[in-house]
């Protein structure tokens, strides 16, 4: 027979961890929504990489981004951290605005693009030519996590 010291905190110890067994059961990977290692995950990709027309600036490339996100229906992505990176030497940053879109005014080289944000899968894509005088669209649709 236990006195009321000794059964009262283990009694209570025992009531603290229930709710935690079923929330943890209701969260779990096998739960319907939530993706489990067996299932197939798109990756982010480039939808589209096109010069649009020349600039007025003759010594800079001009660089318009936009960042969607795959889903049921295509969003644009407010938030992420779009990387210009040039070899060794260079790196530009810019935040997507609440249309999912950045500005870049680069000198012309060949540089690696990489977008990412929190709950979406990275790009990195490397070899992307810019040329001065010329204006481009990049188009990027990231997949979730």
């Amino acid at each position: 027979m236990c006195s009321n010291l000794i059964c009262t905190p283990v009694l209570f110890v025992a009531i603290l961890f229930l709710p935690l067994g079923a929330a943890a059961q209701k969260f779990s990977p096998k739960s319907p929504g939530l993706p489990t290692m067996d299932q197939k995950v798109a990756e982010s990709n480039i939808l589209a990489f096109r010069e649009i027309s020349t600039s007025p600036d003759t010594l800079k490339a001009t660089l318009n981004v936009r960042v969607l996100e795959k889903g049921g229906d295509t969003e644009p992505v407010h938030g992420a951290t779009v990387l210009l990176r040039r070899e060794n030497d260079k790196m530009l940053g810019r935040v997507t605005q609440f249309d999912g879109r950045c500005l870049f005014h680069s000198a012309p080289a060949t540089y690696t693009v990489r977008v990412q944000m929190t709950g979406l899968k990275t790009l990195e894509k490397t070899g992307v030519s810019l040329e001065a005088g010329k204006v481009y669209d990049l188009d990027i649709l990231m997949a979730r996590q």
